[in-house]
């Protein structure tokens, strides 16, 4: 199962582990790098915990029309 939503100007691709449970991949929409979250039990903790990530880096969440220096 791969299923995606958008969170702040991120995509997190939820991704089932073939062991059991599940993890998200985090890309900001405007480009950059990717990270993992750990592998969680259930998907909603595995989003949780993306979600955290992201309001913990605000610095990432910069419109895609603004120059960068």
């Amino acid at each position: 199962m791969t299923d995606e939503l958008e969170y702040l100007a991120h995509r997190l691709v939820i991704i089932e582990q073939p062991g059991g449970g599940f993890l998200v991949e985090v890309t900001p929409i405007a480009g950059g790098q990717s990270i993992r979250t750990m592998t969680y039990q259930r998907t909603q903790e595995a989003i949780a915990a993306a979600k955290r990530t992201i309001d913990k880096h605000p610095e990432g969440r910069r419109p895609a029309n603004l120059a960068r220096s």
